[in-house]
């Protein structure tokens, strides 16, 4: 745009020269802005559509990558499996891009038990994105056949994530003592009970049954 100013201001060279030539030195400058800006006002109008998406995760991969954003396949494949791990991630994310290969070292570890499911909740073509409402990345669920979804919000570490992924797989652990209870409780949180309530609950029964995760 300053090139074309530069040359509609041509006539400041010499004032002379254009009332020599009768005026007529202004018009050519006045039609190149004006060109200029017609040229300008229609390249707002050119929208670049994005480019399609591409797999976030390799062929090779035990992580089920929906990179396309199909939610409705992610919930049509999560009713016919025990548990399923969703990971929702933004291709430019770097802390996508971090956590992808956490994500596929515990799906090695868990993939004949634990289904893992990808999807880019990104792409404005994508379901995911038109249903989902994330506001950072990436985001886990997991879902039990019977329970679910549970988010995810430890280190962001395939050590971690198993021992989480694992505690969902088997959620009632039975203690026969109040010392075992003790010790679960010093290594776990019970949010659903009171810590008073449980210990007298070994005066009138022989065990008990306790979330673990």
């Amino acid at each position: 745009m300053s090139e074309c100013g530069g040359r509609g201001g041509g006539g400041n060279s010499s004032s002379d020269d254009a009332e020599d030539e009768g005026g007529g030195g202004g018009a050519p400058g006045l039609a190149q802005s004006c060109l200029c800006l017609l040229f300008f006002s229609r390249a707002k109008d050119v929208i670049i559509p994005a480019k399609p998406p591409v797999s976030f995760f390799s062929s090779r991969s035990p992580v089920l990558d929906l990179f396309q954003g199909q939610l409705d396949y992610a919930e049509h494949i999560r009713r016919d499996s025990e548990v399923v791990l969703l990971f929702f991630y933004a291709p430019w994310c770097g802390q996508s891009i971090t956590v992808r290969a956490e994500i596929e070292h515990a799906a090695s570890r868990l993939s004949d038990q634990v289904l893992f499911v990808a999807i880019n909740c990104w792409w404005n073509q994508g379901k995911c994105r038109k249903q989902k409402h994330f506001f950072y990345f990436p985001v886990i669920h997991l879902y039990h056949r019977s329970f679910g979804p549970i988010e995810y919000k430890g280190p962001m570490s395939a050590v971690y994530i198993e021992k989480f992924v694992r505690r969902v797989m088997k959620p009632l652990l039975y203690i026969p003592s109040q010392s075992d209870l003790l010790d679960f409780l010093s290594n776990y949180e019970v949010p659903v009970f009171h810590i008073s309530s449980i210990t007298k609950a070994f005066y009138w029964c022989t065990g008990l049954f306790v979330m673990s995760f």
